[in-house]
């Protein structure tokens, strides 16, 4: 997940990963980010087994058996406490109710997927908005067991200005993005598949890409919302 890789300004409006160009707000991911650009550390998640032990885990250890062995110690799970941010600018998000951590290990396997936010309560406060800026992009790899308005990324005040990637419960199953008044809605999608969403609010237009394939674009205004809501991971950002 990236977060306000650059701003746009005057330039054309592109819908690829931003891997490799600085200046993102914040970058959470379980691989690190290699890509020299990037002020990357090798920790990416501090996690929390079912014995209220807690640790620090690279990448590295993530994926080779390290995590799971450290969920092993108690009844196979694990959850994630905290999710280091890659971009440089130290925007370390942490829940500290351990009952709203996401699932990374369940039954002594690794979650394939990733992040596992179970639809009712699991969620990370990011701790930053995006206030008034007049351009700005997010990219997410994600995934939706069914559409009944499932939150990814949300930055939205209660009348929906603002910035937010979500899927639109519903008999079409959109990804829905808002940026002020502006609706971008997607093709149909398909549940428990992996994408890769990419919103892209430009200085006049709203864009959604979806693995790359632009899938729709709409006028958008000149400025976001000015506001003080904060990024949320996983559930809206002005409601619980």
């Amino acid at each position: 997940m990236i977060i306000n890789p650059y701003r746009f300004g005057g330039a054309v409006d592109t819908g690829f990963v931003l891997d490799d160009y600085a200046g993102a707000t914040a970058a959470y991911s379980l691989r690190e980010l290699t890509t020299t650009s990037w002020n990357v550390g090798n920790v990416v998640i501090e996690a929390r087994n079912s014995l209220a032990s807690v640790d620090t885990f690279t990448s590295a250890e993530v994926f080779d058996g390290t995590l799971v062995t450290f969920a092993d110690l108690g009844d196979g799970s694990a959850t994630v406490q905290r999710w280091y941010d890659q971009s440089g600018n130290a925007n370390n998000i942490l829940q500290s109710s351990t009952n709203l951590q996401p699932q990374i290990v369940s039954g002594g396997v690794l979650l394939a997927d990733g992040l596992k936010f179970d639809g009712t309560n699991d969620y990370f406060d990011c701790g930053f908005g995006h206030g008034a800026t007049s351009s700005q992009s997010m990219f997410i790899v994600g995934s939706a067991n069914n559409f009944q308005v499932r939150l990814l990324l949300d930055c939205r005040q209660a009348n929906d200005n603002g910035l937010g990637l979500l899927f639109l419960g519903g008999i079409n199953n959109f990804m829905r993005m808002h940026a002020d008044a502006t609706d971008v809605f997607t093709g149909v999608t398909v549940p428990n598949t992996q994408y890769l969403w990419s919103g892209i609010y430009g200085s006049s237009t709203a864009t959604m890409f979806r693995d790359g394939t632009q899938t729709d674009t709409e006028s958008a205004p000149s400025a976001m919302s000015a506001n003080t809501t904060t990024y949320k991971i996983g559930r809206s950002a002005y409601s619980n």
